[in-house]
């Protein structure tokens, strides 16, 4: 036997279907649905294999394994189609999304050499990436389905879109505060990407784009150009890079995620972003506003 989500209507209905239409609750289930089993296979990677890559693999397959037992969830629960994981135009929307976050990222780290900031000492061997991209495109579907797919979705059906993207911004900015080496700029940037990744969900209705964008921009820092990722350890990329100067330019210890360079990139990203969203009719009404016809 299966229970549905009733998501709008007369509220007239019993107790049961009232809690599990809350966005909360929807927002817990959801997660729950999705980090169980991502934890449990990564658990399992980590602790089976010794070998890095198998176990990044793992930890991929834990991820998708996440988005299959959510999407079951939804199917089941909610009674709905996975509208947000629809594989029509995935693969051109993360290609998308993939290029544009390391072109921003590029687009950076130009800016900050050109400024005096930063310069590449050698370059590595290719192989050196292989590790990085497959932990940036598993952090980039965990996270953006966490925030994205299943916070920023829910949240915006009730409390419609620019609420919804300006919660997005501030939890994922709080998100940061305990990372190494934070500060003020460096929030402003981080709450900054997460409004930046909801505006890709926005536009597109889908995960891919957002999940792109997250993976490029954190594996063009690390594997390419061997930055630091929101504040994390320092690992050797493809250039081996040094950053020198005042931390507004560099982001100092943080990484160029902590420079006002990168900021103003990722401000005018999401003001486009937002823009396209709003031209093509995707902005979302509060549920109040909607009710009143």
């Amino acid at each position: 036997m299966t229970t549905s989500i009733y998501l709008g209507g007369s509220a007239a209905v019993p107790l049961a279907q009232r809690i599990l239409r809350f966005p909360v609750t929807r927002i817990v289930l959801a997660l729950i649905f999705f980090m169980v089993p991502f934890l449990l296979i990564q658990a399992g990677a980590t602790h089976f294999f010794e070998e890095k890559l198998f176990s990044r693999l793992g930890q991929l397959l834990g991820a998708c394994m996440g988005c299959l037992s959510y999407a079951f969830y939804v199917v089941k629960i909610e009674k709905r189609a996975v509208s947000e994981l629809a594989f029509k135009g995935a693969l051109r929307e993360y290609c998308a999304g993939f290029v544009l976050g390391g072109l921003m990222v590029c687009l950076s780290v130009a800016a900050i050499a050109a400024l005096g900031g930063l310069r590449t000492l050698s370059v590595a061997s290719g192989s050196i990436i292989a590790l990085p991209l497959l932990m940036h495109i598993t952090v980039g579907l965990i996270e953006e389905m966490a925030m994205r797919g299943i916070f920023f979705r829910v949240l915006q059906e009730s409390l419609g879109s620019w609420l919804a993207l300006l919660a997005s911004g501030l939890v994922f900015g709080a998100m940061h505060l305990v990372n190494d080496n934070i500060s003020a700029l460096a929030i402003a940037n981080i709450t900054v990407a997460g409004v930046f990744f909801a505006a890709a969900f926005l536009l597109t209705g889908r995960l891919w784009l957002c999940a792109a964008l997250h993976a490029g921009w954190n594996f063009f820092q690390d594997g390419i150009f061997s930055l630091a990722v929101s504040g994390h350890e320092v690992k050797a990329g493809l250039f081996v890079t040094e950053l020198g100067g005042p931390d507004w330019l560099t982001g100092g210890a943080f990484g160029i995620e902590g420079s006002a360079v990168d900021l103003a990139f990722v401000v005018l990203a999401s003001a486009a972003l937002v823009l396209l969203a709003w031209r093509q009719g995707r902005i979302v009404r509060p549920s109040w506003a909607r009710s009143r016809g």
